[in-house]
C-alpha cells in the first residue's frame, strides 16, 4: 500500500513579469506562507519524493515545504491533464511509498477526482467536488503499483487555511 498526496500549487503573482511569461510566474507573498503550512501539515507523513511541474510556481512550493525530500521536475506536468499527470507517477519508482504530486488545476483536481474510487471518504469528496483553490491538497491510499494505478481511496482534502 502506498500514499499519494496531490498539491495544487499554493498562490502565485497574477502575471509574471519579463521572459518567461506564465511558466516563470512566482509565488506570491501569501503563496510562501501557504506552502509552508501545507508543510508543516505534511511533516511525520513519511513523504519520499516530490514530483513536480516545472513551473516556478510548482518548484517555489515544492521548496518552501521544507520537507527535505529529493524533488523531481517534470515538463510533462506543467498545466498538464489527469491523464498525463497519471502517467509521469506510472514512471515513479516501485520502492516509492509515499508521494507528493505538486501541480496545478485543472490537472491535479481533476486527477483526485478520476481515481477517487467508491471507498473515498465522502467529507474529503465534498470538499473537492466544486473547488480546488491554491495549497489545496488531498491524501489517497493506492493499492497497486504506480505503474498500475488506475483507481484509489481518497482519505482526506485540505483546502490552505487563510493566512492569518
Amino acid at each position: 500500500m502506498s500514499t499519494l498526496h496531490l498539491l495544487r500549487h499554493a498562490e502565485a503573482q497574477w502575471q509574471a513579469p519579463g521572459p518567461g511569461g506564465d511558466h516563470a510566474r512566482r509565488l506570491s507573498t501569501r503563496g510562501i506562507v501557504q506552502a509552508r503550512g501545507v508543510g508543516e501539515h505534511l511533516r511525520g507523513a513519511g513523504i519520499e519524493l516530490i514530483l513536480a511541474s516545472s513551473a516556478t510556481r510548482t518548484m517555489q512550493t515544492a521548496e518552501a515545504l521544507g520537507l527535505g525530500v529529493p524533488i523531481w521536475s517534470s515538463d510533462a506536468i506543467y498545466n498538464a491533464g489527469a491523464m498525463s499527470i497519471l502517467e509521469e507517477l506510472m514512471t515513479v519508482p516501485s520502492g516509492c511509498s509515499s508521494l507528493l504530486v505538486v501541480g496545478h488545476a485543472p490537472g491535479i483536481p481533476a486527477l483526485a477526482h478520476a481515481l477517487a474510487d467508491g471507498s473515498s471518504d465522502a467529507e474529503a469528496r465534498a470538499l473537492i467536488a466544486y473547488r480546488y483553490p491554491p495549497a489545496t491538497l488531498s491524501t489517497l491510499t493506492v493499492h497497486s503499483s504506480w505503474a498500475k494505478l488506475r483507481t484509489a481511496c481518497l482519505v482526506s482534502a485540505r483546502i490552505a487555511p487563510e493566512p492569518g
